[in-house]
């Protein structure tokens, strides 16, 4: 994963990636499991959470329909 970075909190620019799973509900209303990253700025503890089917290009957006 390579996004630029600096954090909005305070601006540090130093941070650490971590894999995250959780548990999806899809428009079906059945379960899956996602994968996110957790950037973690090194500074003050400040976490951003990234879609890793997005950042990977593994799988296009689609907004979900209400």
């Amino acid at each position: 994963m390579n996004l630029d970075f600096k954090c909005l909190k305070c601006g540090y620019d130093k941070y650490q990636v971590t894999t995250c799973i959780l548990p999806e509900k899809n428009p079906n209303l059945k379960f899956e499991i996602g994968k996110y990253y957790l950037k973690t700025c090194l500074n003050c503890g400040y976490v951003e959470m990234y879609c890793a089917k997005i950042i990977d290009k593994s799988e296009k957006y689609v907004p979900a329909k209400n």
